[in-house]
């Protein structure tokens, strides 16, 4: 009977211990502080328009001025590498550098010169994350707005596995030439601040499996990581290279 009772306490001293990453948002010290700051926060993000992006420009009642790309049916014309776009009747608009709003406004006025009162519509269509690692479904994600948050992101890609660690889960942007890292903790619920969660366009989302131990924020450190991304990243283009 002792046999039995201590192995059952060895059996429930286990189980407590594998699932002690599974457990999101507990409360901690800075609970009540990163609250404060979540609440009281004004940030605001607005895409800006790069060389190589994909636009949807259209123009109500004018369906022949609207772009239009063979490329799979999907409207849309690209921002060329100075940064400017052809369109009918205005012909070369540098665009790069403003956010919707801004370049909307700039083609209304000048294509205000040639019709009257133009309406217009503009999109980014090439908007995405990527979210690799212990997700269920590792992928890409395309946003329909300007940003979106960690959350949603793995919950959109299935959640995590069984082997996920959600005390360090990694967040990669500015690309994989000047990457900028920052880690989130999703066991604590002080990781709820809106700058934490925030993702942006080509961020890179890397949910690490359990047997890897916490590295300090640096790139150095990061460098095996990066390096499996940028070999991954290079697989998927020669697999769609092939495919042509």
């Amino acid at each position: 009977m002792k046999k039995i009772i201590i192995w059952g306490l060895v059996f429930l001293f286990f189980i407590g211990c594998s699932n002690k990453n599974y457990i999101l948002f507990q409360q901690d010290k800075n609970t009540t502080k990163a609250s404060k700051e979540y609440n009281q926060t004004n940030f605001v993000y607005e895409y800006k328009i790069m060389p190589g992006d994909i636009l949807s420009i259209n123009i109500y009642n004018h369906p022949e001025l609207s772009t239009l790309s063979s490329k799979e049916g999907v409207s849309g014309v690209e921002v060329y590498k100075d940064g400017s776009v052809i369109l009918p009747l205005i012909g070369k608009v540098k665009i790069a550098g403003l956010t919707k709003q801004e370049a909307t406004l700039k083609l209304q006025k000048l294509y205000s010169q040639y019709l009257k009162k133009p309406y217009i519509t503009l999109n980014v269509l090439n908007k995405k994350i990527y979210v690799l690692g212990e997700v269920k479904a590792p992928g890409i994600i395309q946003l329909m707005g300007d940003y979106t948050n960690l959350i949603d992101a793995i919950s959109q890609r299935g959640g995590f596995t069984d082997m996920a660690r959600r005390d360090h889960i990694l967040i990669i942007s500015g690309g994989l030439k000047h990457p900028v890292i920052r880690q989130v903790d999703l066991t604590k619920i002080s990781s709820l601040n809106y700058k934490n969660l925030l993702l942006k366009p080509n961020d890179i989302v890397y949910v690490q499996p359990e047997d890897i131990k916490p590295l300090d924020v640096k790139v150095q450190g990061y460098m095996p990581i990066l390096n499996f991304i940028n070999t991954l990243f290079g697989t998927f283009a020669n697999i769609k290279y092939i495919a042509k």
